[in-house]
C-alpha cells in the first residue's frame, strides 16, 4: 500500500536567494516523520489534477517510492 502524509499546517519562511516569503506545507508521514513542501508546488499540481491524489517522491525512501499527500 502507498504511504500517506497528512497536512499539518503552512508556515512562512524567507527564501535566502530572493528574500521573498515562501509558504511551506508541513506534512506528517505515516512513519512518524515530518517534512515540508513548497505550497505553491502542491497548489500547482492539485489545480491540474483536481480529481487525482497528489503524489510526490517519498522523502523517507528511495526516489522510486511515492507518498500521497492528504488534507
Amino acid at each position: 500500500m502507498t504511504p500517506r502524509a497528512k497536512f499539518i499546517k503552512d508556515i512562512t519562511v524567507i527564501d535566502p536567494d530572493t528574500l521573498g516569503e515562501v509558504q511551506i506545507g508541513i506534512y506528517k508521514h505515516e512513519n512518524g516523520g515530518m517534512f515540508g513542501v513548497d505550497a505553491s508546488y502542491v497548489d500547482q499540481v492539485l489545480d491540474e489534477n483536481d480529481d487525482m491524489e497528489m503524489c510526490i517522491a517519498d522523502p523517507f525512501m528511495n526516489s522510486k517510492n511515492i507518498v500521497i499527500l492528504e488534507d
